[in-house]
C-alpha cells in the first residue's frame, strides 16, 4: 500500500492496481498526480521549432515591405490610436497621435484599418508603399471585436450566446465591486448586491441560474473579480452557453472572461480619474424610542392572555410613559449611537500608456478607500492595486508579453466574535430605557440586561478588540508569439502563468467590562466581564497556482471566401492551498502572540479541502472556425480533460462544443428584396455541447480517516487520556466510491441577431436549456436502515435549466446631440429531473418533498419554490373573529391574520403548506441603460431591477419585542386600539388600521404574511459629465478633462414595504451561507464628484 493523497484533511491510503489501458500513462495509478514533465517537454520542443523557424525568418522578410499611411475621420481629422493589422494573421501595429502608421507587409496581404465606432477600411497590398484611408462613423457593432474562449472574433461572426460590456458602459457605474458595475448591463447576469460593508464582497451572482461561473482574467483562471479595478478593464464577455465548454471540467456555469487594458502606438499618454463621495444607509430599520416600546410592550402584556384565559395587565403607567414625552427622561437611541448617518468614500487611478511600433505598454496604479458607518470610525477598507502590461517585438514575426498585477487590501472590523451584524443585532435588540454608559459616564459601558448585546462596546476597537483582514493578489503571465513568416496564417504560443494569494487574518478578542453605578457610594462596579481572556489568534492562509499552455493556431482568408482559423492547445494547471494557526490567552493586553501564555495555547491548521488542497489539471484543446463569406458560419471546439479529483480510470473526460449560424441578410436573394434594405444584419444561430464540473468531489474515491477526530459538548477534539497525555482520535471516513466522477452538463442555446437601419437598431433573443446528470447525492434514506458506516456520495441527481434572455437597443447621433439605449432581460429556473429519497409517511408528504426549511425537494419540481400557507385577510372585526368558519385561539383580536385552508379540511395547519412563492435569486431580471451626449455635456443612467423575487423576516425584523427586546420602528403601524387604555378583547373597541397585526400576534414564518413580494426597479447609477472644451486646455498640455456627478442606488420603486429588497433575510442565499439573517450591513446609496484628466 502507498499514500496517494496530497490533502491536509485526511491521512487516506489505497492499495495501487493497474489502470486501464485507455488512461494516459502519467495518470496511471496517480490519481493525484498529473503529468508533471510534459509540458515542459513540449515546450522544449516547441522551442526548438521557433528556432528552427526563426532561421528561415530572413526568407519571408525578402517578399515584405513597409508600408507608410496615415489615418483620418469623416472631417480629415487625424485619427490617433487606429488599430492597422494584416489580415490573418497577428501582426498588427496602431496609428499615432498624427493619425500615422508603419507596418511590414507583403504582397497580397490585405491591410484591415478597424477603430470602434467606424466603418473598417481594407486595401490589398500591391506595390504601393503609402496607404491613406478616411473611415466613416457607424452605428453598427458587427464590426466590433468580441472575446470568446481562447480567441477573439467579430460580433457579425459569433455563433454563440455571448455578452460584451466595453469598458465605457463598466466605468459609468462607480463601486468598489466590479460586479455591481455589470447589473443590468448582461442579460441573463444575475448580481444580487446584498450588503454595502467595506470589504465584505458578498455579491451573489450566476450566469442563468448556472451557478457560480469561472472567471478568466486575460486568458488564465482566476478566483477573484470582484476586486479588479474597472479602469483597468478594456472589456468584459460573458460565454453563457456550450462555448464555454473550451474551459473544461471548472466551466459548466458559464464563464467571464476579463480583458484588461494593452498599450497602444502613440506618444505616452497619462490619465488620472478619481473621486470622492459619501454612502448612507438605505432602508435600514430603526429601532423604537422608550414611549413607543412601552405602549408595545404593554400591548403584548393586554394581548396574551395566560392558560387561565385572563388578560396581563400593563406594566407601564401613562405617568411612566409621559416622562419621556416630555423630556423628564431621556430615550436612548441605540442605532443613532453606534451608526453615522454618512460616510466617506473614495477611489483613484492613475495610468501611462503609449508605444511605438516595437513595444506598447499600460501602467497604472490605483487606490480605494471606504469607511464603515459605524460611529467609532474602527470600520474601514483600503486596497492598493497596480498593473503592468507590456508588449514588445523581440523580432520580426516574433513577440513577447508580460502582464503583472497586484493588489493588496487591509480590512479592519471591531467585534471580532461576531462582526459587523452583532453590532446591528444588538442596537436594534437593546431597550431604549436602558442608558449607553453607567451613570451616562463614558468608557463605563452600562451593563445591559443581556451581557452580549452592549452594541456600543461592541462597535469600538478599544473595547472589543478588532479582525484585521491583510489579502494580497499577485498574478503573472508571460507568454511568446511566433508567426510562421513561409505557412501564412500560422503561429506558436507558449505561455507561463503563476499567481499567489496570501491572506494574513489577525483577531484580538478582547476582554472589556459592563457596569452599573451604585448611587450610594459614587462607584462603578462591574457587573460582566464580556470576553475573557482576551486572546490573540493569527491565521496564514496561502494559494499558490501555476499554469503552462502551448499553443498551434491558424488563421487564414482564402480569396475573401472561405475563412478559416483554428487552435490546438496543451494545458497543465496546479492549483494548492496551504495554511496554519496560532492563538493564546493574553497576559499583557498586549496584541501580539508573544504576550501570551501556553494556557490554552492553540496551533493548528485547517483541514477544510477549501484550505488545504493540491488540484491538479491536464487538458488538450481544440477550437476550429469557418465562415464563407460572412455568411454561414460554423464551430467546433473540445476540451479533454484531466482532473486529480478523481480515481485513475475516470480522470479524464471530453468535453465538445459544436456551434453553427447563417446570416441571412448576407444571401444575395435577400439583398435583392428592397423592402427589406433597412435590415443590417440578420443571423439565427445555435450551439450544442457537453460541460463538465468536478468542483463538488472532495476525493470520494478514497478511504481513509479525518484526524483528529471533533466535536463534542466541550469542543475539545475526541480521544482519551494514556498516562498524562491526551491522544486524538480518528475518524473513518466512510465507505469510498471509487466510481465517483464528475457532473455532465448538456447545454444547447438557439438564437438571433437583429440589426437594423445600420445599427440604429438591435436586438439579440436566445432560449437555453442545460440538462445536468451525475449530480451528488447518498442514498441514506433510501437504503436498508443499517448499514454500519456513512454511506458515500453517488452520481445520482440531475436537473434541468431552462430559460431565456433578450437585449434590445438603439444608438444614433443627430448633429451634436447623441443618444444609445439597451434594454436586458432575463428569465432562468431550475427543475430536479432525478432526486433520490425514500418513500415517506403519507401521499401529502410524498407530494410536497420539502425539506427542512420548507424549500422545494423532490423530481419534477423547481428547486426555488418555498412551501407555507396563503393569507386570507385580516380580522376586520369581532364579527368576523366569532363567526370564522375554523377554530381561532382564545386571544385573537382584531386585525389578526387569517390563513387559507387549502386543502379544504376544516383546519389550518402545516397540511396545508404549499408552493406559494420562490426564493433565492430573482427569477427574472432586467435592465435599462441610457446614454445621453450633447456638445459637451453626457449623461448615463441605469435603471436595474428583478421580479419573480421574495423576501421573509426572521427574529426581530418578524416580531416586535422578540425575546425580550425592543422592538423596529415598522411595527408601530399596525392594528391597535385608538384608545391604548381600551380592552382590545370588548366588541365595542374602536380600532386604527394598520400594516401588521396588533401586538402580541406574530406571522407564520412560513406564509404569504411573512414572506413578500421583492420585485423592485431601482436607479441603479446616474451619472452627468462635462468635458472643458479643448482650446482651453491645448496652452497648458493637457489633452482632455471630463468632470462628472455620479450617484449610486439613489431610488428604488418597490411595492416592498420597511428594507431593501436586495438586502439579504431569512430565505436568501447570502443568509443560507452567512446566517446573518436580516442584520447584515445595509446596503447604501452613494453621491460622487469626480475628474478624469488626460495628458
Amino acid at each position: 500500500m502507498k499514500p496517494v493523497s496530497q490533502d491536509h484533511s485526511t491521512k487516506a491510503w489505497q492499495t495501487t492496481s493497474k489502470a486501464p489501458h485507455l488512461c494516459p500513462p502519467e495518470f496511471t495509478g496517480r490519481p493525484y498526480a498529473l503529468p508533471l514533465n510534459r509540458f515542459k517537454q513540449s515546450l522544449i520542443l516547441a522551442m526548438s521549432f521557433v528556432v528552427a523557424l526563426l532561421l528561415s525568418a530572413s526568407v519571408y522578410a525578402q517578399n515584405s515591405r513597409s508600408i507608410r499611411g496615415t489615418v483620418t475621420d469623416e472631417k480629415d481629422v487625424a485619427m490617433p490610436g487606429v488599430s492597422v493589422t494584416i489580415k490573418g494573421t497577428t501582426t498588427g501595429t496602431m496609428t499615432d497621435a498624427s493619425g500615422r502608421f508603419t507596418i511590414n507587409a507583403a504582397t497580397g496581404q490585405t491591410l484591415v484599418i478597424s477603430m470602434v465606432g467606424y466603418t473598417p477600411f481594407q486595401v490589398v497590398v500591391s506595390n504601393q508603399t503609402m496607404v491613406n484611408a478616411k473611415l466613416s462613423p457607424t452605428a453598427s457593432s458587427l464590426n466590433e471585436v468580441v472575446v470568446v474562449g481562447y480567441g477573439q472574433q467579430t460580433k457579425a461572426s459569433v455563433t454563440s450566446a455571448i455578452s460584451s460590456v466595453s469598458n465605457a458602459d463598466i466605468v459609468t457605474t462607480k463601486n468598489e465591486n466590479i460586479m455591481n458595475s455589470l447589473a443590468g448591463k448582461v442579460p441573463g447576469l444575475r448580481v444580487v448586491q446584498n450588503t454595502g460593508e467595506p470589504g465584505a464582497f458578498a455579491n451573489n451572482f450566476d450566469i442563468r441560474g448556472f451557478g457560480s461561473p469561472l472567471i478568466v482574467i486575460d486568458g488564465i483562471p482566476r478566483p477573484d473579480i470582484a476586486r479588479v479595478d474597472p479602469n483597468d478593464v478594456e472589456s468584459i464577455s460573458v460565454l453563457k452557453d456550450a462555448s464555454a465548454a473550451v474551459y473544461g471540467v471548472r466551466a459548466a456555469n458559464g464563464v467571464i472572461l476579463i480583458t484588461t487594458k494593452k498599450g497602444k502606438m502613440g506618444a505616452p499618454e497619462l490619465t488620472y480619474t478619481g473621486f470622492y463621495g459619501l454612502q448612507s444607509p438605505i432602508n435600514f430599520g430603526k429601532a423604537t424610542n422608550a414611549q413607543d416600546y412601552m405602549v408595545l410592550f404593554n400591548e403584548q402584556q393586554v394581548h396574551n392572555r395566560g392558560g387561565n384565559g385572563i388578560r396581563g395587565n400593563r406594566q407601564f403607567t401613562d405617568a411612566q410613559i409621559a416622562e419621556y414625552v416630555n423630556g423628564t427622561k431621556q430615550s436612548t437611541d441605540w442605532v443613532d449611537a453606534v451608526m453615522r448617518p454618512n460616510v466617506p468614500e473614495q477611489q483613484h487611478n492613475l495610468s501611462a500608456s503609449g508605444g511605438t511600433d516595437k513595444t506598447s505598454y499600460y501602467i497604472s496604479g490605483g487606490y480605494t478607500g471606504q469607511d464603515g458607518i459605524l460611529r467609532s470610525g474602527d470600520l474601514t477598507y483600503n486596497k492598493y492595486n497596480f498593473r503592468s502590461n507590456l508588449s514588445t517585438k523581440i523580432a520580426n514575426n516574433l513577440k513577447f508579453d508580460l502582464n503583472l498585477s497586484g493588489t493588496m487590501e487591509r480590512t479592519v472590523r471591531p467585534n471580532p466574535t461576531n462582526g459587523t451584524y452583532w453590532v446591528i443585532r444588538s442596537a436594534w435588540y437593546t431597550l431604549p430605557t436602558a442608558p449607553l454608559y453607567a451613570n451616562n459616564t463614558p468608557p463605563y459601558y452600562y451593563a445591559v440586561p443581556n451581557p452580549p448585546l452592549q452594541a456600543v462596546a461592541q462597535s469600538e476597537i478599544d473595547a472589543s478588540g478588532y479582525y484585521n483582514v491583510n489579502n494580497k493578489w499577485f498574478q503573472s503571465a508571460a507568454n511568446l508569439t511566433y508567426d510562421v513568416p513561409f505557412v501564412k496564417g500560422l503561429s506558436l504560443k507558449g505561455l507561463y502563468s503563476f499567481d499567489f494569494v496570501l491572506n494574513d487574518n489577525k483577531y484580538y478578542y478582547k476582554a472589556y467590562n459592563e457596569y452599573d453605578y451604585d448611587t450610594t457610594t459614587g462607584a462603578y462596579v462591574v457587573k460582566n466581564t464580556q470576553g475573557s481572556p482576551s486572546t490573540l489568534r493569527r491565521e496564514m492562509y496561502e494559494y499558490p497556482t501555476s499554469l503552462g499552455q502551448f499553443w498551434l493556431s491558424y488563421s487564414r482568408s482564402f480569396n475573401n471566401t472561405h475563412n478559416v482559423s483554428g487552435s490546438l492547445i496543451y494545458e497543465e494547471s496546479t492549483r494548492s492551498g496551504d495554511n496554519f494557526f496560532a492563538q493564546r490567552e493574553l497576559t499583557l493586553q498586549v496584541d501580539q502572540l508573544f504576550a501570551g501564555n501556553s494556557t490554552n495555547q492553540q496551533g493548528n491548521m485547517s483541514q477544510s479541502q477549501s484550505n488545504a488542497f493540491t488540484y491538479k489539471t491536464a487538458a488538450y484543446i481544440g477550437n476550429f472556425t469557418y465562415d464563407f463569406k460572412s455568411r454561414y458560419f460554423a464551430k467546433f471546439a473540445f476540451r479533454y480533460d484531466g482532473s486529480s479529483r478523481f480515481a485513475a480510470e475516470r480522470q479524464w473526460g471530453f468535453f465538445p462544443d459544436a456551434e453553427a449560424g447563417w446570416r441571412l441578410s448576407e444571401e444575395p436573394f435577400f439583398k435583392a428584396i428592397k423592402p427589406l434594405s433597412f435590415i443590417t444584419n440578420l443571423k439565427f444561430r445555435g450551439s450544442y455541447g457537453i460541460l463538465g464540473d468536478d468542483s463538488a468531489s472532495s476525493y470520494q474515491f478514497l478511504t481513509g480517516y479525518n484526524y483528529p477526530f471533533s466535536g463534542n459538548a466541550m469542543l475539545q477534539p475526541g480521544g482519551s487520556v494514556f498516562g498524562s497525555t491526551f491522544v486524538s482520535a480518528l475518524q473513518s471516513k466512510g465507505i469510498a466510491n471509487p466510481g465517483i466522477t464528475w457532473y455532465k452538463a448538456k447545454t444547447f442555446d438557439i438564437g438571433a441577431d437583429f440589426e437594423a437601419w445600420s445599427g440604429k437598431l438591435g436586438i439579440t433573443f436566445d432560449y437555453f436549456r442545460r440538462d445536468r446528470s451525475g449530480l451528488l447525492a447518498n442514498q441514506l434514506n433510501s437504503l436498508a436502515d443499517v448499514v454500519g458506516a456513512s454511506l458515500p456520495q453517488q452520481n445520482l441527481n440531475s436537473d434541468r435549466t431552462e430559460g431565456f434572455d433578450f437585449d434590445i437597443s438603439t444608438r444614433n447621433h443627430i448633429g451634436a446631440f447623441g443618444y444609445n439605449l439597451k434594454g436586458t432581460m432575463g428569465f432562468a429556473r431550475i427543475m430536479n429531473l432525478t432526486y433520490v429519497s425514500a418513500q415517506l409517511g403519507n401521499s401529502y408528504l410524498n407530494w410536497s418533498q420539502r425539506d427542512g426549511n420548507n424549500f422545494g425537494t423532490g423530481a419534477n419540481r423547481y428547486t426555488n419554490i418555498y412551501f407555507g400557507l396563503n393569507r386570507n385577510g385580516q380580522f376586520e372585526n369581532y364579527q368576523a373573529i366569532e363567526n370564522s368558519p375554523f377554530f381561532v385561539p382564545r386571544n385573537t383580536t382584531v386585525g389578526d391574520y387569517r390563513y387559507t385552508d387549502w386543502n379544504g379540511d376544516g383546519q389550518i395547519n402545516a397540511d396545508d403548506y404549499h408552493p406559494f412563492a420562490t426564493v433565492g435569486l430573482p427569477v427574472m431580471t432586467f435592465g435599462l441603460n441610457v446614454g445621453l451626449s450633447y456638445k459637451n455635456f453626457d449623461l448615463n443612467a441605469l435603471f436595474q431591477g428583478a421580479a419573480m423575487v421574495t423576501s421573509s423576516a426572521f427574529e426581530q425584523a418578524q416580531q416586535p419585542l422578540w425575546a425580550g427586546g425592543n422592538a423596529l420602528t415598522k411595527f408601530l403601524d399596525r392594528w391597535h386600539p385608538t384608545d391604548p387604555n381600551a380592552d382590545p378583547y370588548s366588541p365595542s373597541t374602536q380600532w386604527t388600521q394598520g400594516y401588521y397585526s396588533y401586538t402580541g400576534t406574530y406571522a407564520v414564518t412560513n406564509s404569504e404574511w411573512n414572506t413578500f413580494n421583492a420585485s423592485y426597479v431601482r436607479l441603479k447609477n446616474i451619472e452627468v459629465g462635462y468635458s472643458l472644451p479643448k482650446k482651453l486646455l491645448g496652452h497648458i498640455g493637457v489633452k482632455g478633462i471630463r468632470v462628472f456627478f455620479n450617484g449610486y442606488n439613489l431610488l428604488t420603486f418597490t411595492g416592498l414595504k420597511y428594507t431593501d429588497p436586495e438586502h439579504p433575510e431569512f430565505t436568501s442565499q447570502f443568509t443560507r451561507s452567512s446566517n446573518q439573517y436580516d442584520y447584515a450591513y445595509p446596503l447604501t446609496k452613494t453621491y460622487i464628484f469626480g475628474l478624469t484628466a488626460k495628458f
